[in-house]
């Protein structure tokens, strides 16, 4: 999600020593953290499995290198969180799957109190219990991801630069509940947390294409509630959507074909 440890960032420039104090550590050694979460946005914005391996590798070691009782121990179990949910979107292993919901719960669990980095933590999990959701149609799992996704959006005030991605991460969620168990009044939900996210996601952010994608499945969600102009609305998102995505990106095939099978509708039925 856009933002992240945007914040956490700004504190750790203020625990940070003056560069007289520091003698002849790098970057890397003397925040490790930093390093990790650099290599993980990097990978976010370009897509490149190489990238995403080393951010993987970097952020073991920040775990590591700090104590339970660093915000940044939590923040590098939830960063974790989402490399291995990256890791199973690539590679479809359940040990992957496992792994991210693992380090997700476990980021949650050991987050001190009063840490404000609590909501990212609880909606990087209710990520994964989406995939997890999607794998095993286990309803505890999406029914957890829901609560934690609403959770973490009381936690956040309107107008926070996260507030956007915890509205869409509800929307998601919504919207993988209702596909299986169809509940009109959480349809419309979706679509209104869909809806917000995009309205609130600058031109530019690396993550408007997702928000362009999850309002069009929103939309398409509606199913027989929905009307001709959302399923064309729908049409449009996806296709801007697609235009923002790298080319590499795993979720392009599926893009590629919704759109396909909308114009197709388009054209058979004459809206």
């Amino acid at each position: 999600m856009a933002s992240w440890f945007r914040r956490s960032r700004r504190a750790q420039e203020e625990r940070r020593p003056r560069q007289s104090e520091r003698t002849q550590r790098t970057p890397d050694e003397s925040d490790p953290f930093d390093a990790a979460e650099r290599l993980r946005l990097a990978h976010r914005d370009t897509g490149e499995p190489g990238l995403l391996e080393a951010a993987r590798e970097a952020t073991l070691r920040a775990r590591d290198h700090y104590g339970p009782d660093d915000p940044r121990h939590a923040a590098s179990l939830s960063g974790l969180c989402m490399i291995y949910r990256q890791l199973w979107e690539r590679s479809r292993s359940r040990q992957a799957l496992d792994s991210s919901v693992a380090f997700g719960r476990q980021a949650v669990e050991v987050s001190p109190p009063g840490d404000e980095l609590m909501a990212r933590h609880m909606s990087s999990l209710a990520t994964s219990l989406q995939e997890l959701f999607e794998t095993t149609r286990d309803v505890e799992a999406i029914d957890e991801s829901i609560a934690l996704s609403r959770g973490a959006l009381d936690l956040t005030p309107p107008g926070d630069p996260e507030h956007a991605g915890l509205e869409s991460n509800l929307a998601n969620a919504l919207l993988r509940r209702t596909a299986q168990h169809p509940d009109p009044a959480l349809q419309r939900e979706a679509v209104e947390h869909a809806r917000a996210a995009l309205r609130d996601t600058p031109v530019g952010d690396p993550l408007l294409a997702s928000r362009h994608i999850n309002l069009g499945g929103a939309l398409l969600g509606l199913g027989g509630a929905g009307s001709v102009s959302q399923l064309l609305e729908a049409l449009t998102m996806y296709e801007q959507g697609l235009r923002g995505l790298p080319p590499n990106h795993p979720a392009r095939p599926g893009i590629e074909r919704t759109i396909a099978h909308l114009r197709q509708a388009r054209r058979t039925f004459g809206f």
